[in-house]
């Protein structure tokens, strides 16, 4: 209900800290926002970063990027696998590109970026062996196993995401989505792509339509451009 989540706003604001940075995150970005929420934490996903880096190599021309980076511990786990490689962050939130900014550059000038974005649509074609895009194209109030109906994304939103973080992976190299409401196989961008590695499914997940399916063991996560 509108005054329920108008109080839900403010108490949040009031709280500080990460609660704050996402209710200022439903007031200003709305129409741009899938999570609100930056919830991360260090070694998020050991297993998919230990594959993309076998597969990767750890070569100084490898390039990375980190879509929903939130606070930069996505990108500091990233650089424990990959020493060498090219890695940019990029986040909806200023106040948290300014915490990862604080946190990273000066350790990794020259090696890290962070940016300020709710898209990729200012990238080139074709630059990144891996785009990642982590809790991102979720929203934290679905995670309630007894909604059967999505009414907070929409699924042609998503579609437009995915297809534009696609178009920056380079031929051979791979695109990673993990925890979200959607999945990337319904897109047509995904015909580009095949799927090679998956993992524990947590996320409910819901169609095109926006009706929730079936609980699955798994998801697709990791997927090889053509």
């Amino acid at each position: 209900m509108p005054g329920y989540r108008a109080l839900q706003l403010l108490l949040d604001f009031g709280r500080g800290a990460e609660r704050r940075q996402s209710a200022l995150l439903r007031i200003r970005a709305s129409a741009s926002l899938f999570q609100p929420f930056g919830t991360t934490w260090p070694n998020r996903y050991p297993r998919i970063f230990a594959e993309l880096r076998d597969r990767l190599g750890q070569a100084a021309s490898v390039r990375l990027l980190s879509f929903g980076c939130s606070t930069g511990e996505e990108v500091a786990s990233l650089r424990a696998h990959f020493p060498n490689a090219f890695i940019k962050g990029v986040d909806i939130s200023p106040e948290r590109i300014a915490i990862c900014r604080g946190r990273l550059l000066d350790a990794e000038a020259g090696r890290t970026q962070f940016e300020i974005g709710v898209s990729v649509r200012g990238e080139d074609a074709a630059v990144y062996d891996a785009v990642l895009a982590m809790a991102v194209f979720r929203h934290g109030q679905l995670g309630d196993y007894a909604v059967t109906e999505n009414r907070l994304l929409d699924f042609d939103r998503f579609e437009r995401a995915v297809t534009d973080l696609a178009r920056t992976v380079r031929p051979g190299g791979y695109f990673v989505l993990r925890h979200s409401n959607f999945r990337f196989t319904d897109t047509a961008v995904a015909a580009e792509f095949e799927t090679v590695g998956y993992a524990q499914c947590v996320s409910p997940l819901f169609d095109r339509s926006g009706a929730r399916l079936p609980d699955q063991a798994r998801e697709a996560a990791l997927f090889h451009k053509r």
